[in-house]
């Protein structure tokens, strides 16, 4: 299966792109489209933070947070692992990735065997000792969950299909544990495809979801929140991959889809663990 080279409605909205997590508190920042980054003490996580192409429809990560990802300044410091849900260019761009892992040389990335590919035809060489920290799996929808730990992480996922019926593409759904406390669940561009879900169920259902960031087409579409209500059943729900537009509009958009959703590169939701 694995293949690695040597290999709710909002509470609060808190807009600031300088917020730190706190020892005891954990905390989401949106970076852009399905870009995200999770805090929670001294444990940090990007999802789909390396990307390049708007598609002229989606917010591409503000120049000014990802110059601070790869300086690797406060709050954007001290990253330790990075997942990718797909290779598409509104998710993943094997270039920024690689630029920031040359600057991070601690950072490992883990996606699947698709995001490892598009890194090596970028042109790192096999034995490049990049290639330790870059983890590749190869997974498909019907095969059942995978697990691992990195330090404070506990990592589970399962492969649930690309929305808009492309089965070529391998989409990855995230759940990441922060420091035994902590469960976020990112879910790519997955469908509203009961089915997709339910024969996951039991993965799903092994560990509570403090929050979950879906598409935002979930958000106010009755299948999309059946799957969430009676499968994944999180405590906290935000959409991603809002387009481009929304920003500075949010609550507008929040109000018309009936659900929270991330609309400002910046922005911070607070992840509730009671």
């Amino acid at each position: 299966m694995m293949r690695i080279f040597a290999l709710g409605l909002i509470a609060s909205i808190t807009i600031t792109s300088m917020a730190t997590a706190h020892d005891h508190s954990s905390r989401a920042t949106y970076l852009g489209n399905a870009g995200i980054m999770v805090a929670r003490g001294d444990s940090k996580i990007l999802f789909d933070a390396f990307y390049a192409n708007s598609y002229g429809q989606y917010a591409l990560v503000p120049g000014e947070i990802s110059n601070a990802m790869l300086a690797g300044e406060a709050p954007y410091d001290d990253v330790d692992a990075i997942f990718i849900s797909h290779v598409h260019g509104d998710h993943f761009t094997a270039e920024p990735a690689i630029a920031y892992l040359r600057e991070q040389k601690t950072v490992h990335l883990y996606g699947s065997n698709q995001v490892v590919d598009a890194i090596t035809n970028a042109g790192v060489d096999e034995n490049d000792p990049l290639m330790d920290r870059i983890h590749g799996f190869d997974l498909n929808p019907q095969d059942g969950s995978e697990h691992f730990s990195i330090g404070a992480l506990t990592v589970d996922f399962v492969a649930i299909p690309h929305a808009g019926n492309r089965p070529t593409i391998q989409n990855f759904a995230w759940r990441v544990t922060l420091d035994e406390h902590t469960t976020v669940l990112h879910l790519g561009d997955a469908g509203t495809v009961r089915a997709d879900f339910e024969r996951h169920s039991d993965h799903f259902s092994s560990k509570k979801t403090d929050a979950a960031f879906p598409p935002y087409w979930f958000i106010g579409n009755n299948d999309g929140e059946a799957i969430l209500a009676d499968i994944i059943a999180p405590k906290q729900t935000v959409g991603i991959h809002v387009p481009a537009r929304a920003a500075g509009n949010g609550d507008e958009w929040r109000a018309k889809a009936g659900g929270d959703l991330f609309t400002d590169p910046g922005e911070n939701r607070e992840i509730s663990e009671d």
